[in-house]
């Protein structure tokens, strides 16, 4: 049988989180990854006899890495970590509080019952403008625990085994000390040192295939001309200022090749777009460096060749022989090889497989890649499933950090003489058959479009900024001879700073990363020797706004009011708004609000919320509240100890497993084609710990008795 060869890409990327001016790391994420995902996940790769992985190192992250590997960077939460509570100021206290329980309640946090015990303390769900007062409830003691705790908890479960000073200080398990601290800043320490010189020896070895990225991991076909946005999104509103400075992706890349060559003396065959994200201009660049190969999604290949029949509804591709080879792209005389990723497969470990039992997830990982294999055999010479995902945010949503899915998944993988795990470049070596690609559909490894980084009113406000900032770096220092200026500019092209724009996502420090993206710009004035213009210091994130829905509705809906989903189609066709958690900066890791839906027949607006009471527990002051802007402002106050509905709206409520809601539009004022807003809230003890849409409403236009007909021609 015809082997099914396996390639997994782990992409590592962090932003670059120092403010180059100040020299200050605003949040300390390559850090806490550092002590957690880093090193592990590629050392666990020699624990499995022929098991080989690749590894894909952003620039900005191996300069961040090196920079922190004595742990003497300038980094905000290590200067509050390291000051004694005694030492504290009540502003040191309220950011400790507010922002060392950053991690995964459940596999972080919980196995450490002090720390989870310090967690409850400060309650699970607050009004931020109450940790003023809460404060005051932790002695000097608890302060200190919480600072341990926090890097403690940011430390792969691996290490605990290896090093005693872990073993001490978990056994310990509270009223740590000053010397403790010391202790576990020793440990931090090499377990970072270690880092790079592993992934080199690994790559030495042959286990492993490192590649890289574009510097600072900006989107390289918007930086080329943010106009190409329209191949996938033909009315995106493009920002009022465009932004084309392809020298800008040719620079980041070439960046990216001479720090890889430094770090680890030889130069890198393949990279991978950040956000897998693509265009035939972009693909050219690549092709100027001498690049070999690029990943990017299996969308990315079926728009190229504008395929249709893609997965039945098991999740199996209809025509697998399109997808399990890789291609050869020609272009103006060049060549390069492109693989795209099994993105069913990648999607599973990243976001679903945490739910389930290790072994019962790698089982079911290995039984879909046995069925691939089967289903290619015969159509394919040496054909390859690749899987490519962000390496480093997944893990904390797997229990054991993920380490017991993959020893199952890897132990599968080499026991199984059907399934050859390859690196990238040895297997396009001996690879057999080729596709074959003149032209590159334009778009990322997200809904293959650009969605997330341009169209939306803060995204194209920041990329006005970004394009301002750049004409006038180019105008004042056309020879690049101000460093620190341009450097400032290409930090800010990257991608992660308009990952937060809009409402596609959200997280604890939304705001401070638009504050470095804004910091980075104003920076390139003042290298300039210039006053920043004012409209820097006005964060671009606008709380008080309209939302779009993660769905709008497109039927009209009449569900039962019963606090419980009756049966499944009542709100199909509904509108939804996808809750947002409080989790780490890169990701969502618990949501108390799971979602919001909406909807409506001709007379009634109905509205339904779902919520995840895991860290509620019996607190009995739970409360919803509803705001809305019709004629004239309303609030709808539902108390589910009692069911006491506050409102003088005449509505229908009902909360068992769900919030259910029927406001008549009649008791609104408005009248079809009018519009409203509104926002749903969820208190405990009149304090608001969560709402939809995260910022700003949600605007519902009053439909018409025809409204489903309309639709049906939309």
């Amino acid at each position: 049988m015809e082997p099914l060869n396996i390639s997994f890409l782990w992409h590592m990327h962090q932003p670059y989180y120092k403010n180059l001016l100040s020299g200050e790391y605003l949040l300390p994420w390559v850090l806490l990854h550092g002590t957690k995902d880093y090193y592990d996940m590629a050392a666990i790769v020699e624990e499995f006899t022929g098991m080989k992985q690749n590894f894909n190192l952003v620039p900005s992250l191996i300069a961040q890495l090196l920079d922190y590997e004595d742990l003497e960077a300038k980094d905000t939460y290590l200067t509050v970590f390291k000051k004694q509570p005694k030492d504290l100021t009540d502003s040191d206290k309220i950011f400790i509080l507010t922002n060392f329980f950053n991690a995964n309640w459940d596999n972080m946090i919980r196995p450490f019952p002090r720390y989870y015990e310090l967690l409850a303390k400060r309650g699970f769900y607050y009004p931020k403008d109450a940790v003023g007062k809460i404060k005051d409830y932790f002695t000097d003691e608890d302060m200190r625990d919480i600072q341990v705790f926090f890097f403690l908890a940011w430390i792969d479960p691996t290490f605990f085994e290896i090093y005693d000073e872990l073993k001490y200080l978990k056994s310990k398990g509270r009223q740590f000390n000053e010397d403790d601290k010391r202790l576990l800043e020793g440990v931090q320490k090499k377990i970072l040192k270690g880092i790079i010189p592993l992934h080199r020896e690994l790559a030495a070895k042959g286990l492993i295939e490192l590649s890289t990225s574009p510097f600072y991991h900006p989107i390289i076909p918007l930086l080329i001309d943010s106009r190409v946005a329209r191949e996938s999104m033909p009315n995106v509103n493009l920002p009022e200022k465009l932004f084309a400075r392809p020298e800008d992706a040719s620079h980041q890349i070439g960046e990216a090749i001479k720090l890889f060559k430094e770090v680890f003396q030889n130069t890198p065959q393949g990279m991978w777009p950040p956000e897998g994200s693509v265009s035939d201009d972009a693909i050219q660049r690549y092709m100027d460096y001498d690049v070999k190969w690029l990943a990017t999604d299996e969308d990315i290949l079926f728009e190229s060749l504008k395929w249709d029949s893609r997965r039945d509804g098991s999740g199996f591709l209809t025509h697998p022989e399109i997808l399990y080879k890789p291609y050869r792209y020609e272009r103006k005389e060049k060549r390069i090889d492109i693989i795209f990723r099994d993105q069913s497969l990648s999607d599973l470990i990243s976001f679903h497989y945490s739910r389930m039992d290790a072994k019962d997830a790698a089982q079911d990982c290995l039984r879909r890649l046995r069925r691939i294999r089967d289903s290619v055999r015969g159509k394919i010479k040496k054909p390859l499933v690749t899987i490519a995902m962000d390496g480093e945010n997944a893990w904390e949503s797997f229990k054991n950090d993920g380490r017991d899915f993959l020893k199952y998944l890897y132990e599968g993988i080499v026991t199984d003489d059907s399934i050859v795990p390859v690196t990238i470049s040895e297997y396009l070596k001996e690879a057999e058959e080729f596709g074959s690609l003149h032209h590159c559909f334009a778009g990322s490894w997200i809904g293959h479009n650009f969605a997330i980084w341009i169209g939306h009113g803060e995204d194209n406000n920041g990329w006005s900024q970004l394009s301002q900032a750049r004409d006038v770096l180019e105008t004042e220092d056309p020879n690049h001879t101000n460093k620190e200026a341009w450097e400032s500019i290409y930090i800010a092209e990257g991608s992660d700073w308009f990952w937060w724009y809009g409402d596609d996502h959200s997280s604890e420090n939304d705001e401070v990363f638009d504050l470095l993206f804004r910091e980075n710009l104003a920076n390139v004035y003042k290298y300039l020797h210039k006053e920043p213009p004012e409209i820097l210091s006005i964060p671009i994130i606008v709380q008080d706004r309209e939302a779009r829905p993660t769905r709008e509705p497109i039927n009209f809906i009449r569900p039962q009011i019963d606090g419980r989903v009756t049966n499944y189609f009542e709100w199909i066709g509904a509108g939804y708004v996808e809750g947002r958690g409080h989790g780490t900066a890169m990701h969502e890791s618990v949501s108390l609000i799971k979602g919001a839906y909406y909807g409506f027949d001709d007379e009634s607006l109905f509205l339904r919320l779902d919520i995840d009471r895991t860290f509620i527990g019996n607190i009995e002051d739970i409360s919803f509240e509803i705001n809305i802007m019709a004629k004239k402002d309303y609030k709808i106050l539902y108390h589910i100890k009692n069911k006491l509905v506050e409102s003088e709206l005449p509505i229908s409520a009902d909360f068992l497993e769900i919030l259910e809601m029927e406001i008549p539009f009649d008791a609104l004022g408005v009248v079809k084609n009018e519009k409203i807003s509104l926002w749903l809230s969820l208190k405990i003890k009149d304090m608001i710990v969560d709402r939809v849409p995260k910022r700003g409403y949600l605007t519902v236009n009053v439909p018409s008795e025809t409204f489903e007909a309309e639709m049906w021609y939309v």
